[in-house]
């Protein structure tokens, strides 16, 4: 072959396993925008905060399998949506925002690791360490089951607990043409432009 084949060749190979490893990681790149909205639009002393909840986020959408990932997406993006859409206190549902998404995050690493802990356990092993006696036997035959109700708080449960409280947060006050602080304005200059 002759070498201007052979780059070409290389680079078409370099192209691709970029466009692979982003196509791997689409659901980080989605969660950045929202996250980054909520953090430029939030005040300065919760940057900080939303910034490390930020991280946390990317950190268990990168190892937590799927469906995580997605359901990670789906709830930033919600609670940008719901922040925006709130005219009464955006700064007080962003900072719900943010603990529900620090809250599943956390909730989705500790799973995580504690499903890679008892996964390279025999039953009866993981029964002695949270039981004894005759209870581990019992344990050990409820280990699916205990597996499955906390997959189902992962997966359902607490997502569907943190949009019911985004949608409380948003349908609490009957929606408005202008933020409280421009009604009032408003009244207060009785319809005029002026400002006081």
């Amino acid at each position: 072959m002759n070498s201007p084949l052979i780059v070409l060749i290389w680079f078409i190979n370099g192209l691709l396993a970029v466009f692979y490893t982003l196509l791997d990681n689409v659901l980080i790149l989605l969660l950045i925008p929202p996250m980054a909205w909520l953090a430029i639009t939030a005040k300065l002393e919760h940057r900080v905060w939303i910034l490390v909840t930020g991280a946390i986020v990317i950190l268990a959408t990168f190892i937590v399998p799927a469906p995580v990932p997605l359901i990670l997406t789906l709830m930033t993006w919600a609670g940008a949506v719901a922040v925006f859409l709130d005219r009464f206190n955006p700064t007080a549902l962003r900072w719900r925002v943010n603990g529900g998404l620090a809250l599943y995050a956390l909730t989705a690493l500790g799973f995580a690791a504690y499903a890679a802990y008892t996964s390279r356990l025999p039953s009866n092993t993981w029964s002695s360490v949270v039981a004894s006696g005759e209870a581990a036997s019992i344990v050990s035959q409820g280990r699916s089951f205990l597996n499955v109700i906390a997959v189902w708080g992962l997966w359902i449960i607490m997502p569907l607990g943190y949009l019911a409280l985004l949608i409380q947060g948003v349908l609490v006050h009957p929606p408005t043409p202008a933020s409280p602080a421009e009604l009032i304005h408003t009244i207060r200059a009785r319809g005029r432009e002026e400002e006081f």
